[in-house]
């Protein structure tokens, strides 16, 4: 593009220019750059080959409605959620653009994002969880008698998450040079990417050290013991990832996603995703009276806002709690 015209570029152009210099500058990690870029140029149909000053209002709204009825690889329609995401990228390129004095105004200003409808978060209740616990803790002990150190891992993953309430990408970017054991303490530092790459984790906020039990202490020993043993001396990797294969390589999400669907749906947790797992640890914390700014910070979360937000059904529970505890103290 032209740096001293004021209206150079399309909007194909400064999409991928926007992108390239976020990811060149560290602004933003590579993944989350690509999938930015991925989410401005859903648009690209309608606006790809269109010089800024050219883009209407109208185009945008009408490529919104078109996604939202048509959009997707089968053309199902593409979600709420998705298409917010889709008009804040195109936004934030363009606002990239006047800043660099390719355009001059932003229609995507005009244009009302669409609110998202996310789908409502599951956690278990405390006895459910411990249940789910017990059985996990079974699963890893049946995988280390067979010898089979993935399903094991796969085992010990979900086993952290309910503990911790750490994101997937944090735990299969595990080392265990990150757990102390002496002081029970897990240093979050790296996540893996959904592309298979390793960088920070979702937020600034994510750097963080998390406090364990005891009782998880003495799992996460086990397994590290056993796996001394359990990975053939011939292969390259060295006993260091906490959540690995067979081999002592980082362990393929993907495989573990198709684990966990399947080992859910057969031990009775149909509609359980992996992720509610983190949803229970904090709803579990929340109602047991943990205070909301210890809560963000174990779960990485960058204000107590987006906790309380993302939270905001466990403080009936926590009320429900304080009012048992004080009745008990009062009337014995």
């Amino acid at each position: 593009m032209d740096e001293n015209n004021e209206s150079a570029g399309t909007y194909g152009e400064i999409v991928r220019c926007w992108a390239e210099e976020r990811e060149i500058l560290g602004i933003v990690q590579p993944y989350t750059a690509q999938k930015a870029e991925q989410k401005a140029s859903l648009f690209f149909p309608w606006l790809e080959d269109k010089r800024l000053e050219e883009i209407e209002v109208a185009a945008i709204r009408s490529a919104l409605i078109e996604l939202r009825q048509h959009g997707g690889r089968f053309g199902k329609g593409l979600s709420s959620a998705t298409l917010r995401a889709a008009h804040l990228a195109g936004k934030q390129a363009f606002d990239w653009a006047i800043e660099r004095g390719y355009a001059v105004q932003n229609p995507f200003d005009s244009v009302e994002r669409p609110k998202a409808h996310y789908r409502q978060a599951r956690f278990l209740t405390l006895g459910q969880a411990t249940m789910l616990s017990s059985m996990l803790v079974s699963e890893m002990k049946k995988a280390m008698d067979c010898g089979d150190v993935r399903l094991a891992s796969f085992a010990l993953a979900a086993c952290i998450a309910l503990a911790t309430g750490m994101r997937r990408g944090e735990i299969f970017a595990l080392e265990w040079s990150c757990c102390n054991f002496k002081t029970q303490r897990i240093n979050v530092s790296r996540a893996v990417k959904g592309d298979g790459s390793i960088g920070s984790p979702k937020s600034m906020a994510g750097i963080r050290s998390v406090a364990v039990g005891n009782r998880l202490v003495c799992l996460m020993q086990e397994m590290r013991t056993w796996r001394e043993s359990a990975i053939s001396l011939e292969s390259s990797a060295e006993n260091r990832l906490v959540i690995c294969n067979e081999l002592g390589h980082r362990a393929n999400m993907n495989l573990f996603e198709h684990w966990w669907r399947t080992w859910a749906d057969e031990n009775g947790w149909e509609s359980i995703r992996f992720h509610d797992l983190r949803h229970t640890h904090a709803t579990l914390l929340i109602s047991g009276g943990t205070d909301v700014k210890t809560v963000q910070m174990r779960l990485g979360h960058s204000s107590a806002e987006t906790t309380m937000s993302c939270y905001a059904h466990a403080i009936p529970l926590s009320d429900t709690n304080a009012a048992e505890n004080i009745d008990s103290s009062l009337f014995g």
